[in-house]
């Protein structure tokens, strides 16, 4: 605590519990390997980590790289790591440092194509990624809750607050991260801020549609390229290492009613955005 010098731990039977480590925190994350599974190898997970067996098994059928665990130190990191080889599974450790979370995909205004380039425009000017060096297509879905509160306000020697008015707004906004042969050669389209009259040829009344005719135009483009449509399906196995994150706000003291009474307004609001950012790169590493 003092000193900060690490403990001598050199083995682990069950991997601890899983610390609530902040996004901006560099830390170290053991990632599960996809591979041929059975029900030994989920008994012998789910004893390891520490998990039901039913999420062990849910582990092991999504059928590949997954995150497990983030830890605070390296050392930590390649315990549980050994624990789940010793399980007959393999697992690798991925440092934060190595997923550049800090450098942000450029944001594709438009999208043209010229023989075999691409050439994509953002707010900055534009970029010419050959569509023989896209690797990989991550479509995923960022979500936003927030509720409102509405609490009344304790008086005199009275502690009690009770909540008189709630209301959750719920948004959510699809992406889709094509990955090249460098983070310099990579994009991101938003489906809600593209300019889709210059990649697809019939454009629909419907945002989702001309979202689906892109994909399949880079697809056509870039056959080599790999397609990760799954986040929406492993979303609640990537909440262990990477959950999702709340804050609250405060909206100050209000007054209303027939009798002028003050409230305290507040909001609870949490995305998903840390954890698409983290499951996009570590697909895009793994690739590598």
């Amino acid at each position: 605590m003092y000193c900060g010098a690490g403990l001598p731990v050199v083995e682990i039977h069950t991997a601890p519990h899983q610390r609530n480590i902040e996004p901006h925190e560099l830390a170290f994350n053991t990632v599960l390997l996809p591979s041929g599974s059975s029900d030994d190898s989920s008994a012998a997970l789910a004893a390891a980590l520490a998990l039901e067996q039913d999420q062990a098994r849910a582990y092991l059928a999504a059928n590949k790289p997954m995150p497990v665990a983030r830890s605070q130190t390296q050392q930590e990191a390649e315990m549980i790591s050994l624990l789940i080889r010793n399980c007959g599974l393999g697992a690798t450790i991925i440092a934060d440092e190595d997923m550049k979370l800090e450098t942000p995909l450029v944001r594709a205004r438009r999208l043209t194509r010229a023989g075999d380039t691409l050439e994509v425009h953002h707010i900055s000017g534009a970029i010419r990624v050959p569509a023989s060096n896209i690797k990989l297509l991550v479509v995923g879905a960022l979500r936003n809750i927030r509720v409102d509160y509405t609490e009344t306000i304790a008086r005199g020697n009275s502690r009690k607050e009770n909540v008189i008015d709630t209301a959750e707004f719920i948004s959510e906004e699809t992406l889709l991260d094509v990955y090249g042969e460098s983070l310099e050669q990579s994009f991101r389209i938003k489906a809600d801020a593209f300019d889709y009259s210059s990649f697809v040829e019939r454009l629909s009344f419907r945002a989702e549609e001309n979202f689906q005719a892109v994909m399949r135009g880079l697809t056509e483009a870039a056959p080599q390229a790999k397609t990760d449509a799954e986040f929406a399906r492993v979303r609640a196995l990537l909440s262990r290492a990477w959950p999702e994150r709340s804050h609250t706000e405060a909206q100050g003291i209000k007054r209303t009613g027939a009798s002028y009474r003050p409230v305290a307004k507040s909001s609870v609001v949490s995305d998903n955005r840390d954890q698409f950012e983290r499951y996009s790169r570590l697909m895009f590493l793994m690739i590598q």
